[in-house]
């Protein structure tokens, strides 16, 4: 299987020209938080609310003993309570006709690499690096978060001045995969994976874009994850082409093998 993934061109000769050493991409993936629509990861965390409603429900638990209303997010920063860490994500999609809003919406030239997951998966398991399928089944994702409260609802709290866990809670997993493995249903087609790493503000890089300030963390990939390489609108790029099969020759990736439009010659 292949895992199609987009990055701008400026990006992509950026990333491949660090320092010296083994050839590797390096991707910038972004803070979730800050990148991925409100909606979008407020679907997922409405429904573990929903989880641990519909938990109480069933262990008859008072209302007034609710946990339901426990806050999500530190006060005035988009950050979710618990470790003081951020999720930054890089997304892949089975679907190679899927086109995020940031490759369309702009005017720089986009590449679309293709990537082995095999190859792409062992890397991520020996360098600590999360791969995660999004979910699109509500029914099923519900039950096993409503699945999850029968370990974990014990060892979560809060009141009006303080939330927390204890020392063997994992709710704070709970919350990460609800912003980031949940999608809504109406997405199944994109078939959306999520490479992703857990950092710490302090460690994160910023940059200043469009009016708003970004925060995002290099993750470095081999080479040889990649299987093709495409150029966008490849025939209004003749330049673009020309230079980037010359560049991928450069860093060990024969353009004949790689670059689509040059491995039908």
């Amino acid at each position: 299987m292949e895992l199609s993934g987009y990055i701008s061109l400026q990006s992509f000769v950026e990333g491949c020209t660090g320092p010296a050493g083994e050839p590797a991409l390096i991707l910038q993936a972004e803070n979730l938080l800050y990148t991925v629509p409100e909606e979008e990861y407020q679907y997922g965390l409405s429904l573990l609310r929903k989880a641990i409603g519909e938990y109480e429900v069933q262990k008859g638990i008072p209302l007034e003993s609710s946990k339901q209303a426990i806050p999500f997010f530190r006060e005035k920063r988009r950050m979710l309570i618990g470790p003081e860490m951020e999720l930054y994500k890089f997304s892949f999609y089975e679907n190679e006709t899927v086109l995020p809003e940031k490759v369309w919406s702009t005017r720089q030239p986009y590449l679309r690499l293709s990537f082995d997951y095999e190859q792409l998966a062992e890397h991520c398991l020996f360098e600590n690096i999360f791969l995660v399928r999004c979910k699109y089944d509500e029914k099923q994702i519900l039950d096993n978060f409503i699945t999850q409260m029968d370990r974990e609802y014990d060892k979560f709290f809060f009141d009006e001045e303080h939330s927390g866990f204890t020392a063997d809670s994992r709710f704070f997993s709970l919350l990460c995969n609800a912003c980031l493995e949940v999608e809504e249903p109406l997405s199944a087609s994109e078939k959306e994976w999520r490479l992703a790493v857990l950092r710490s503000p302090s460690e994160a890089g910023y940059r200043y874009d469009n009016g708003q300030l970004l925060p995002s963390v290099p993750i470095s990939l081999p080479l040889s994850v990649i299987r093709r390489v495409a150029l966008l609108n490849s025939e209004k790029e003749e330049l673009n082409f020309s230079a980037l099969a010359g560049f991928m020759q450069r860093i060990g990736l024969p353009p004949e093998r790689y670059l689509e439009g040059m491995l039908e010659q």
